[in-house]
């Protein structure tokens, strides 16, 4: 299998921004009149509403403040060999201000081929779809890496190769009779401790 295109998540996988959620998550429970828990949930039911925008307002406040103290959590040196290479995305569910200023900040605006934001959609099924289709590149073609459960459903969704950074998993086991790393292997998608070893294992199996 040949991959042309690889596909990173920021917040979680390249960087942490230390955010005020406790604020963030007041807001939303207030403007959602408690029909949203989560700050992903929210952006699934009211994206591109008054509502969204509010919140979305706040957030990238706090994002863009964050970004003079985030911690980048992996040496990104491999990425910006592959840049050379292969065709380079990045999706978040920061605003495409803070991401901007954190790809360029990480010095991978050079390597930079496309860039979804939340402002374009409110999934992460829909920004991998939206990339993909955007590049040209064939889904068995490119690769996503990203550090949650949900990007790997949004994977399996659009089609495309995956691996799962977990860093710091308290238990791959969720039930008396589920396990999160068999699920996973079942779809092909490994789960690695880190970006580094996410690519080295890319390597190997996609031979990049």
């Amino acid at each position: 299998m040949s991959i042309e295109t690889i596909i990173f998540d920021i917040d979680g996988t390249l960087v942490l921004l230390p955010i005020n959620w406790d604020r963030i998550a007041s807001e939303i429970r207030r403007v959602s009149n408690g029909n949203a828990k989560s700050f992903l949930g929210f952006l699934a039911k009211y994206h591109n509403s008054e509502k969204f925008w509010y919140i979305h307002r706040i957030l990238e406040e706090e994002e863009i403040k964050a970004v003079n103290n985030m911690m980048i959590l992996d040496d990104l040196s491999d990425i910006k060999s592959l840049c050379n290479v292969k065709k380079i995305g990045f999706v978040t569910m920061q605003s495409r201000r803070a991401a901007e200023e954190i790809v360029k900040r990480l010095e991978l605006d050079k390597c930079l081929d496309i860039l979804v934001t939340r402002e374009y959609a409110a999934t992460r099924a829909m920004q991998l779809s939206i990339a993909i289709n955007r590049l040209g590149t064939e889904p068995r073609n490119t690769l996503f890496i990203g550090d949650k459960i949900a990007d790997a459903i949004a994977s399996i969704l659009n089609n495309i190769n995956a691996i799962i950074v977990m860093r710091n998993p308290i238990s791959m086991r969720i039930s008396d009779t589920d396990y999160l790393d068999e699920d996973l292997e079942v779809f092909g998608i490994p789960i690695t401790r880190s970006l580094r070893e996410a690519i080295e294992i890319a390597k190997k199996l996609y031979n990049i």
